[in-house]
């Protein structure tokens, strides 16, 4: 951790304990938020209540601008609780990333009140056309998780001219309030139901320049604010799927203290103690790669403003090769508990295998990065999205 910027030890430590202090509170309304497919408004005023969602904000808008690995053990806490209001408070807090790409003052007016969510997606892309003022877009895009709490919207747009798009193409991401768009009920899934990633819909829906963001060049130096370098939208994650198997494990291992199966005590069944102590392990070994591969990201950025390939390849094989491991280890953990694990108002086994299914079929964590990994240390173009 740097000692000019993010967290200091102090911040950090009350940043955690701040998010276990609600962790309790989110898990009794677990069933009420997979239920509801989104998060009912007294978990989302829970988070407010911790600074959730200025997590990343930075400083002078009042926020805690915290540094990837700070944002990776806040987000662990929550995931403990529950995977979907962990995921929502992921994607939630990148309105810090936003208030650094816009005016301050215009960042000062949106983010007024510093508590409010942000949601975004970027592809498939809509369209935008040039018009005085601003841009006129349409499109539709998916997976806008949290779009039912948050008060800022952001979207990518390809621009066209006379309503054919420019070639090569051009993109400009825009920025609305959550009533200038239009949300459809699209989310029924079998995991992580409790995020509301539905999608948005909008027709010749201006925005002013004010609140357009055009792309920069992913290797633009950024000495003076680390955490506008474009490669912190993804290490967040990495909290999502710890906090989840660490709660699993936590769950098994207190009930094979207790419960006797037809194989007999499980505390004393051989492949459920073998099974205890691998996962044990396997979730802390996926802990520290994680929070070292963002750690030296972190101060490579802090110390040069830029990211080297090595570096940026092993976070991406880091974020990837966590969801993988544990989504195996979830699923080993609900194999040994047996038909325990069927029961939805007994146990949380088949809710969190279910969520770690669900957000590994996101594009950024699927094992096809290894591959874009490799092309990085390589010296190949990675040929994947997000990259």
């Amino acid at each position: 951790m740097s000692t000019s910027f993010g967290a200091t030890r102090e911040e950090r430590a009350a940043l955690l304990d701040a998010a276990r202090s609600i962790a309790p509170q989110i898990r009794e309304a677990a069933d009420e938020i997979e239920a509801a497919r989104q998060l009912p408004d007294h978990v989302v005023d829970l988070l407010k209540s911790v600074g959730a969602f200025r997590l990343i904000q930075p400083r002078w808008l009042g926020g805690h601008d915290a540094d990837p690995v700070t944002q990776i053990m806040f987000i662990e806490q929550i995931a403990r609780a529950d995977a979907s209001a962990a995921w929502c408070v992921m994607i939630g807090c990148d309105g810090g990333f936003v208030s650094r790409e816009l005016d301050p003052q215009i960042a000062r007016k949106m983010y007024a009140d510093i508590e409010v969510a942000t949601c975004g997606a970027a592809f498939p892309p809509g369209t935008a056309q040039r018009v005085e003022g601003g841009y006129s877009a349409s499109g539709r895009w998916p997976y806008l998780s949290g779009v039912t709490h948050s008060e800022w919207v952001q979207f990518s747009c390809r621009l066209t001219d006379g309503g054919e798009p420019i070639e090569p193409p051009q993109y400009i991401r825009l920025v609305a309030h959550r009533d200038e768009v239009t949300v459809l009920d699209t989310w029924k899934t079998g995991g992580m139901r409790g995020t509301g990633s539905h999608d948005i819909e909008v027709h010749n829906l201006f925005v002013p320049d004010e609140r357009s963001i055009p792309p920069r060049p992913p290797t633009a130096s950024v000495p003076d604010d680390p955490l506008r370098h474009p490669v912190w939208l993804l290490p967040k994650h990495l909290g999502v799927p710890l906090g989840l198997a660490r709660a699993a494990h936590d769950e098994v291992l207190a009930t094979a203290r207790e419960r006797v199966a037809v194989r007999g005590a499980l505390r004393e069944d051989p492949l459920t103690q073998a099974t205890l102590g691998e996962t044990s392990a396997r979730i802390a070994a996926c802990r520290a790669y994680a929070l070292s591969a963002a750690d030296a990201a972190w101060r490579e950025v802090c110390d040069t403003g830029d990211l080297s390939d090595p570096l940026r390849a092993n976070l991406r094989l880091a974020i990837t090769f966590v969801h993988q491991e544990c989504l195996k280890v979830v699923g080993e953990l609900y194999e040994i508990s047996g038909s325990a694990a069927l029961y939805t108002e007994r146990s949380t086994l088949d809710r969190r295998l279910r969520d770690m299914h669900a957000m590994n079929q996101h594009v950024v964590l699927g094992r096809s990065n290894y591959a874009a990994a490799a092309r990085l240390l390589l010296g190949l173009p990675p040929r994947a999205p997000f990259w």
